[in-house]
């Protein structure tokens, strides 16, 4: 018999009596198989609207429209977030990868004039983020990116012709490089669907960033949802809370 509450544990409604323990009823997920016996009240805001402010940050609201939207403070919707972002952060194992595609992507952290670039590495056959780093546009904060993609099997790297990625890639032999505009279609794309779905990434916006850890998670979140459509899955997970 299904009852009208959610499972503490994922927050999922798909709650069912499950027995009794020391005369106290008993409830049993039957999504995750979690047990319980305790229904005390939720405290704070409903998970339905914890993830609806996820939804929206994924949609291209920003920070602040959302949490007027919600009738919320804006911190508590940066918490929301970065929760989510947090228990959900995941780059792809590494494995064989024939085509990466390497660009960089500029944001301001604090302050217009302190810039922060986004080093991202494209998968071109599977269209996956497969890792990134964040730091300064300098040959450090390359080779940082690069020493993780070592443990890939690449093929082929193609970059711009920016003259680190050369000096940089000279020291992976077992790969080409392909140095053409042409070459990185599919991560300047990339580039633009972040920029789009996040209003953080905007160009012409007032946002900054206040600290790189929150865009680290803002990508993390992009890749996992806007890249391998994981948003739909989320989506459906706020629907089955509603119902």
């Amino acid at each position: 018999m299904s009852t009208h509450c959610h499972c503490p544990q994922c927050g999922h409604g798909n709650v069912v009596k499950n027995g009794f323990v020391k005369g106290k009823q008993r409830f049993k997920c039957k999504s995750c198989q979690y047990q319980f016996t305790n229904l005390s009240k939720e405290r704070g805001k409903p998970l339905w609207m914890k993830l609806e402010a996820v939804l929206l940050y994924m949609s291209g609201m920003s920070m602040n429209a959302t949490a007027k939207l919600l009738g919320v403070s804006t911190q508590s919707v940066l918490n929301w977030i970065r929760d989510f972002g947090e228990a959900n952060y995941e780059k792809p194992a590494p494995d064989s990868a024939i085509v990466v595609e390497l660009d960089e992507l500029w944001h301001f952290l604090q302050a217009k004039k302190n810039k922060l670039w986004l080093w991202k590495a494209y998968d071109r056959v599977t269209g996956r983020l497969i890792d990134w780093e964040l730091g300064n546009r300098d040959s450090q904060t390359l080779s940082r990116l690069l020493e993780r993609l070592a443990k890939w099997e690449v093929t082929v790297y193609c970059t711009d012709d920016w003259r680190p990625y050369q000096q940089l890639l000279d020291e992976h032999p077992d790969a080409f490089h392909g140095i053409s505009k042409r070459e990185t279609v599919g991560i300047e794309g990339n580039n633009s669907d972040n920029r789009h779905w996040f209003a953080r990434f905007h160009r012409r916006t007032k946002v900054v960033s206040r600290s790189a850890h929150m865009v680290d998670i803002a990508i993390a979140i992009f890749a996992k949802s806007r890249v391998s459509s994981g948003i739909e899955l989320l989506r459906n997970w706020r629907l089955s809370l509603l119902s």
